[in-house]
């Protein structure tokens, strides 16, 4: 008698497991953002920003140096509707191997804005993107943004997506920058014409004019630029992500010749429209127009002489095409470069030859000089998986940080500097 209440009793203590979500954030009942009552882990949360004291979050507002400071006044904009609950999903990590889970920050509502963006950096800083994107939505949605701080709302939106893109969850990214809707629209332009201008009948009328017809663009420059690539996403149009690039760059090249532009400006200009083609590349390949991706290639032509980054991208971007011969030869006979170096071994890993591309990671590996030591780890991890060297995977002499990422390093090392900006 007394066995059938205890199996009874096992069954429904299966429930206690982790529920299935089978609603949406708009359907829940609970706001998966919302302030608890009583924050969760204080005492992670208190050591995080113990060792907060060099993150200061002065990042958030340098995002685009281009972008205006502060709008005229009457011409503030009101983004509240990017501030909603309803824009940002829930996240979870119960796909991540729990050795490898941190867990969620709870945002502290007594605490500044200013600590809040410094604990976010250093999130950033340690490459706790899933983290971060959660974390940045909740600061969004507190009462800690004002709508139209326009210059904090961009950046820590441009953080969310960002984060979510670079932990795997691009779908999540593409849906939610759908919240910033038509980007070409009047809403976000602003004439920031200057007071003499519209005083000045006479002399500046002319000047006046170029303003007007040149309104400035209030959204941040990386933006604009990843939520062109993320909304083609979300809207299934692989096309809209071409004419977005085309469009921006029309304006890159307006700002490149306006007459009050200083030299600083007109170059920095010149590299974003530089890196417009390689996105453009990149768009077509992602479309599976390897050929077309091969003749825009070949017809961009970077002003004056090209960094060794812009080199690598093109030749990461050869290698998805699968043109192995041209990418080994990006470089030319400058192959002692830091960028050179690491093409060598990623060439081996896309043509199959996993043992020599081992063997070129660990050089890379014992040059204690270099900075990528995260990315080298990563791709050394991929090929001994793939050489079957399971036991060398987890030595310990690799950081065991490192290896978070393992399985995806290739797909992230090819997406990162393909898509720097």
């Amino acid at each position: 008698m007394d066995s059938a209440p205890d199996k009874h009793i096992r069954n429904i203590s299966r429930s206690s497991r982790p529920r299935s979500s089978t609603r949406g954030p708009l359907d829940a009942s609970d706001d998966p953002l919302a302030l608890p009552e009583t924050p969760t882990s204080p005492i992670k949360h208190k050591s995080m920003l113990a060792a907060n004291d060099t993150f200061s979050g002065s990042s958030f507002y340098e995002l685009d140096p281009l972008a205006p400071d502060n709008l005229p006044e009457g011409l503030e904009k009101d983004l509240s509707f990017l501030l909603r609950h309803s824009n940002f999903h829930t996240l979870s990590h119960l796909d991540i191997p729990p050795p490898l889970r941190s867990e969620f920050l709870i945002l502290n509502p007594g605490e500044p804005l200013s600590t809040s963006l410094g604990t976010l950096e250093k999130l950033l800083a340690e490459g706790r993107f899933l983290i971060a994107a959660h974390f940045s939505a909740s600061i969004l949605t507190s009462s800690l943004i004002s709508p139209t701080d326009i210059k904090i709302i961009f950046s820590l939106f441009y953080t969310r997506l960002a984060s979510l893109d670079l932990s795997g969850n691009t779908v999540l990214a593409a849906q939610e920058s759908k919240a910033l809707e038509d980007l070409t629209s009047a809403f976000y332009y602003i004439d920031l014409k200057p007071e003499s201008a519209a005083t000045d009948n006479d002399k500046d009328s002319e000047h006046e004019q170029e303003h007007e017809q040149d309104p400035r663009h209030i959204v941040p420059w990386p933006l604009r630029v990843l939520a062109v690539r993320l909304q083609s996403i979300g809207f299934g149009d692989s096309r809209r992500s071409i004419g977005g690039l085309y469009e921006i760059g029309l304006e890159a090249r307006r700002e490149i010749m306006r007459s009050e532009a200083t030299e600083d400006e007109r170059e920095l200009w010149k590299q974003r429209l530089a890196d417009l083609g390689i996105r453009g590349v990149n768009a077509l390949i992602e479309m599976g127009d390897f050929d077309s991706a091969r003749r825009s290639l070949d017809s961009l032509r970077a002003p004056g002489s090209e960094s060794n980054i812009t080199k690598l991208r093109k030749a990461l971007l050869l290698l998805r095409i699968g043109d192995l011969d041209a990418a080994s030869q990006v470089f030319g006979d400058s192959n002692e470069t830091k960028e050179a170096a690491l093409l060598k071994p990623l060439i081996s890993m896309s043509d199959g030859r996993f043992v020599d591309a081992v063997a070129e990671w660990r050089v890379l590996g014992e040059d204690r000089t270099r900075t990528d030591g995260a990315l080298v780890a990563q791709n050394l991890a991929v090929c001994l998986l793939y050489t079957g060297q399971l036991d060398e995977v987890f030595d310990p002499v690799i950081p065991y940080t490192y290896l978070k990422g393992a399985l995806n390093a290739l797909t992230d090392c090819l997406f990162l500097v393909s898509s720097a900006p």
